[in-house]
């Protein structure tokens, strides 16, 4: 059977509590792991990074990226913003021990970036955080996990100060000029259940430019369940229905698009180091 990697999955968020047995009992199915090979859970803020990592540790198949993302560095949805000094620092002192991230399953950090749609918006704030893990990925040599919602030329321009640094934008939704310009640099680019969405045309187009060996798949799960499940809890055994897609925009079946995306997520993460 045809089985893939999530690149983008957030299995610790409490939506996952509505289903029957909550995440764990999906994860410990025997359809799940059928149909997925490998996830990465990636954290949003230090807490939940934490709880990522907690359940890497307890599935052979799960991998983490511990990060700060753009909303939780503002403190949404409730709650004060955090201190950059003190956050980053403590980000920095658990990535920056190589044992640790050994220990933890940790391939990446993130997800970090910008995200301009929801108010207030703290457009400095966000930057010092992004700025701040983008130098941590430049020094570590570690792949970086961009959040890009509706601040597609601010995240350009700054991913670009940053030359040495390779990752991916998750969920992309910027136009195919920039998707082409980023993979020149070196970055890979994921879709996830948008390109599914019948208004989707310009998150399609992208996914078409993107050459096969710069693409992931993703689900961002709870968030973004593809067609024919809109309006249900999102998860990895729904990646297929992204991969249709992808196969028939680039004119080559399901399988090839399941082994390609897997060895870019390998490549790109250094999966091979946690999953057999």
């Amino acid at each position: 059977m045809t089985s893939y990697i999530d690149t983008h999955a957030h299995y610790f968020i409490s939506k996952f509590d509505n289903l029957d047995g909550g995440a764990a009992a999906l994860l410990d199915s025997p359809d799940f792991r059928a149909t997925v090979r490998g996830v990465i859970n990636v954290g949003i803020s230090l807490e939940s990074s934490r709880k990522a990592v907690e359940q890497a540790a307890r599935y052979p198949f799960m991998v983490a990226a511990v990060g700060i993302h753009p909303e939780a560095a503002q403190g949404i949805p409730d709650g004060t913003p955090l201190d950059p000094d003190r956050a980053l620092a403590e980000l920095r002192a658990w990535v920056s021990d190589a044992d640790a991230r050994r220990r933890d399953k940790i391939v990446a950090i993130g997800e970090m970036g910008l995200d301009y749609y929801w108010e207030p918006m703290d457009k400095p704030l966000q930057k010092v955080f992004f700025e701040g893990q983008l130098a941590m990925a430049a020094e570590l040599g570690l792949p970086a996990i961009i959040h890009d919602r509706e601040a597609h030329g601010d995240c350009f321009d700054i991913v670009c100060r940053y030359p040495s640094v390779r990752g991916v934008f998750h969920a992309y939704s910027g136009s195919a000029e920039m998707a082409r310009d980023l993979v020149r640099r070196g970055w890979y680019i994921a879709f996830g259940g948008p390109v599914t969405y019948k208004n989707a045309e310009r998150t399609r187009a992208a996914a078409a430019a993107v050459p096969m060996d710069r693409l992931l798949l993703e689900t961002d799960c709870p968030y973004l369940t593809p067609v024919p499940h809109r309006g249900k809890i999102n998860h990895s055994g729904h990646i297929p229905y992204i991969a249709e897609v992808i196969a028939d925009l680039h004119g080559i079946t399901v399988e090839e698009v399941a082994e390609i995306t897997a060895k870019n997520a390998e490549n790109l993460f250094g999966l091979s180091n946690f999953i057999g």
